[in-house]
């Protein structure tokens, strides 16, 4: 068989690649920091426009020996995008303290070209009230993800004013007055790791139109939280230190995970669904038996009950 080179040059110097659309492109190089991206872009013509025109950025601090390197360059990708295109994913990753420079940069991007999903990750502190965090027409997805529990402390003199989101994760940060009245349209809520400041006694969760709301990891034994969300359907406990929960009578689904808490709710439910109780392994005395069973009595109205093997194993002299 007779081997055709001229066919292999052929093939091997077409850029198959190059000739993909345009979306395409985009999503392929929304997997990968931007600067990655730039260096790649900087290859040809036809990448240098896909540069301008991208829909998904993606920041990110580590390949960067200093915030003030990595604040120069987002600026100069920001200042040469085509600012006719919308951007859909803001990410931006902090491997370090996030200046306050860099902060009111992405503030100013985001109020100004209709961003409709920002996810920030934070390694470090992030400066007090930041003003991005506060106001924006267009944002609908909203991501803010400390490691550092307490790294993010707000404390808005005002409401977050983000009347299109629809939904919101927050994790790592501290929590004082009322943050989500203005969200009129949040649907969705996931508090993660999250601390109540230490003066406040009780905590109001105001969200209109709330759904689906999940609390994980939650240190606030001292606090009580009041949730004022006549729409709320599902609520997802997980881990949680809380002195009392007021949740909608209404509630249609309730799961909660962590150790044996019967006070944690004040009222009874009458319209539950599905519940689903689990408890975390742990002596379990008899005066802990009785309380569960004064816990369960609140939500005699749940037509799926789930409970864990640990609570059904209790010793059975105790449950009659």
């Amino acid at each position: 068989m007779e081997f055709d080179h001229n066919n292999v040059r052929w093939v091997v110097e077409q850029d198959r690649l190059s000739r993909l659309p345009d979306e395409l492109l985009h999503k392929i190089m929304s997997c990968f920091d931007m600067k990655f991206v730039v260096e790649t872009c900087l290859l040809s013509s036809r990448w240098k426009l896909l540069l301008t025109s991208m829909p998904f950025l993606n920041f990110s601090s580590c390949n960067f020996g200093s915030l003030l390197r990595f604040a120069e360059f987002m600026t100069h990708v920001l200042f040469h995008r085509d600012h006719q295109r919308e951007v859909s994913l803001l990410k931006l990753h902090f491997q370090g303290a996030a200046n306050d420079f860099c902060v009111r940069k992405i503030a100013d991007y985001v109020c100004s070209h209709n961003v409709q999903q920002l996810t920030i990750w934070l390694t470090h502190h992030l400066p007090n009230n930041p003003p991005f965090l506060f106001t924006s027409n267009s944002l609908k997805h909203f991501t803010l993800t400390s490691i550092v529990i307490g790294a993010c402390n707000i404390t808005p003199k005002t409401p977050w004013d983000f009347p299109a989101l629809t939904t919101l994760h927050l994790r790592g940060i501290v929590l004082s007055g009322d943050l989500f009245s203005k969200c009129v349209n949040l649907k969705q809520l996931t508090l993660e790791s999250f601390v109540i400041n230490v003066d406040v006694e009780e905590f109001d969760i105001i969200t209109p139109r709330l759904s689906d709301l999940i609390l994980i990891g939650g240190k606030c034994s001292r606090v009580i939280i009041n949730l004022i969300a006549p729409q709320l359907e599902n609520l997802t406990i997980y881990h949680c230190f809380i002195k009392l929960l007021n949740a909608p009578s209404i509630l249609s689904s309730l799961c909660y995970t962590g150790f044996p808490h019967p006070q944690l709710f004040k009222d009874c439910f009458h319209s539950l669904n599905e519940v689903t109780i689990c408890w975390l392994k742990m002596p379990y005395k008899e005066e802990d038996a009785l309380k569960t069973i004064h816990m369960l009595q609140k939500l005699y109205s749940a037509r799926y009950v789930t409970l864990d093997a640990y609570i059904v194993e209790t010793p059975a002299c105790v449950w009659m």
